[in-house]
């Protein structure tokens, strides 16, 4: 298979290992660059919150659902949070937190952390299917909503935990949720839906284009007609795309496709109209007008 695809996909050695520390490094440089930017913080009190920052979501989301947290169920995540941390603050004459600043840095930072949160909207979504898929409502087929939402619980746990919801909140939809929305509704109904008229439309349009493109990256016939597949790596190429473009310094983390193209159409549909006063004449403007008579 292409690189980019087990890349996206996490079909690499060691993938669980490698993307959890470089989640964790990039909760680390959040707080050394923020809160912590004169690094006089005590240091677990430095920890815990790279901890959070890094893994609000993997902490407390699975607790709606009545499932382990996987910090306590996977010692990966909390061994990853140990070691990021050590590599931004701990290492000799801040050489990691200098190598980690670089844009090369940041980018290998931003690209990994990146795929284990694909990895998230796959696999919480697919939890989320197989809990609730023999209990649809009478209105469709499958489960619509639970599906969608969970991963997007996920993707903004830590704004919740950071900002409250009006902290979080208070300027819109933030870019996570846009993103946790988005991603998640393409995987769920191209991936679980089988019955429904969305998802049997869906893959109606877009399978045959699936089909070759997995054909041009490699893939062998059991993986071209592969949905789960397909879908993880469309979310994965639109997710890694948008982390790169929305770094501070490129495009910047207030981009957003959504908002741009919805600004877009707003100023095609209104138009620019030639404002008219309707303000009476001022008394200098009719002690004019006197004058001139």
């Amino acid at each position: 298979m292409n690189p980019l695809v087990d890349l996206l996909t996490m079909n690499f050695p060691y993938a669980t290992e490698v993307v959890c520390t470089f989640m964790a490094i990039q909760g680390s440089m959040a707080v050394r660059n923020g809160p912590n930017r004169t690094n006089s913080m005590n240091w677990f009190h430095a920890f815990l919150k790279s901890t959070l920052t890094a893994y609000a979501g993997a902490t407390f989301t699975n607790i709606f659902m009545g499932r382990p947290t996987a910090m306590f169920a996977n010692d990966v995540f909390f061994g990853s949070c140990l070691i990021g941390f050590a590599i931004v603050n701990w290492l000799p004459f801040g050489i990691g937190y200098y190598i980690c600043g670089t844009f090369l840095g940041e980018l290998i930072t931003t690209v990994f952390a990146t795929v284990f949160r694909i990895g998230g909207v796959a696999g919480f979504s697919d939890a989320a299917f197989a809990a609730f898929k023999d209990a649809p409502s009478p209105y469709y087929p499958i489960p619509v909503f639970g599906p969608i939402l969970f991963p997007t619980a996920l993707a903004n746990m830590g704004g919740f935990l950071k900002g409250g919801i009006d902290g979080y909140m208070e300027k819109g939809m933030p870019w996570l949720f846009q993103q946790g929305l988005s991603c998640s509704a393409f995987y769920h109904f191209y991936t679980h839906d089988a019955e429904g008229y969305v998802g049997v439309t869906l893959r109606e349009v877009v399978r045959p284009f699936a089909i070759q493109i997995m054909m041009l990256l490699g893939a062998d016939e059991k993986e071209r007609e592969d949905d789960r597949l397909f879908a993880k790596f469309v979310v994965g190429v639109f997710m890694a795309s948008m982390a790169v473009l929305r770094m501070p310094q490129l495009l910047g983390p207030k981009f957003s496709p959504f908002l741009t193209v919805v600004d877009m159409l707003g100023g095609l549909m209104s138009g620019k109209k030639k404002k008219v006063s309707n303000k009476p004449p001022t008394s200098s403007s009719k002690k004019s007008k006197k004058k001139k008579q």
